[in-house]
């Protein structure tokens, strides 16, 4: 046995004096920037506050500021006649008491409607009426503008 090979040929690797720790970044950072594509994306196509329906489009639609505000009152109609009041579905009878409630705890006397494009014209007339019976007079039909 000769000294230092311990029977290894010469062509045999030997281990390294040290301990070399190298850590590989490339796949972190590729997933890193796979989440910021997906949720930068993602939020644009999440529906958000109201937008199961689908708005009339009008050129002569005019900016309601206060209609994105937290506190505004709100009536969704679907197009299958669903009713939802501030994002939330309720029964047609119960509309007047809800908006009756919300005006005594501060919010606007003013409805805004949005009425899905496809919507059957009974159901927009029946959620007209029951907004009548709360007595609110200011109701706005919200649509979205288009340019020509």
């Amino acid at each position: 046995m000769r000294h230092g090979y311990h029977g290894w040929t010469k062509t045999a690797v030997k281990w390294p004096r040290r301990i070399h720790c190298k850590m590989d970044a490339f796949p972190i950072v590729g997933l890193a920037l796979v989440l910021l594509i997906i949720f930068m994306i993602v939020p644009a196509v999440t529906p958000h506050h109201g937008s199961r329906v689908e708005l009339p489009r009008s050129q002569y639609a005019s900016p309601m500021p206060r209609a994105v505000r937290e506190d505004a009152q709100i009536v969704d109609i679907a197009r299958d006649g669903q009713v939802y009041y501030r994002n939330v579905r309720i029964i047609v009878d119960e509309l007047p008491d809800q908006i009756r409630e919300s005006v005594r705890n501060g919010a606007d006397r003013k409805i805004y409607i949005r009425a899905d494009t496809r919507a059957r014209y009974i159901d927009v007339k029946k959620i007209f009426s029951e907004i009548g019976k709360a007595g609110i007079k200011n109701v706005c039909f919200l649509a979205e503008k288009v340019s020509l």
